[in-house]
């Protein structure tokens, strides 16, 4: 009988656990679609743009694509609504390799993120996530070519 007790006790905590794991909500679960790097969505240059990263609320990255025509030095900038928050910035060009990183830290007063790069006439792509699981924000980004 205390056999079965037993049994039926670590079978009510095994799934008691599976419920629990099954609730949290996954990184980018609700990202809304612009997740991957696949699923970018447009950033045109010299227009602003709002969105918003929430570790825990499970939409951690973002990804944005622009087109560039020109030559010249690409200034992506990024203000941050809350400035007590990591948040990381990457650039990536049209085969996905690593052209710039900025890494803003909850540390730093300044809620303005300015990625710099040298870019050619091409695709690109813009990565913004939210570092740790606690780290949320709000912000609006925009990109300029000279």
């Amino acid at each position: 009988m205390r056999r079965q007790w037993a049994v039926v006790a670590l079978f009510g905590l095994v799934a008691f656990g599976l419920f629990l794991s099954a609730c949290k909500v996954r990184p980018d679960e609700k990202s809304g679609g612009d997740e991957e790097r696949h699923k970018a969505k447009p950033l045109k240059v010299g227009e602003s743009q709002s969105d918003s990263v929430d570790y825990k609320g499970g939409d951690r990255t973002d990804w944005k694509v622009i087109e560039l025509e020109d030559s010249g030095i690409l200034t992506i900038e990024v203000a941050l609504d809350n400035p007590k928050t990591n948040v990381s910035v990457f650039l990536f060009d049209k085969y996905g390799k690593q052209v710039a990183k900025v890494v803003h830290t909850k540390d730093d007063e300044n809620p303005l993120i300015r990625l710099i790069a040298d870019v050619v006439p091409g695709r690109y792509f813009v990565r913004i996530q939210a570092v740790h699981e606690s780290d949320k924000t709000g912000y609006s980004i925009n990109a300029k070519v000279r």
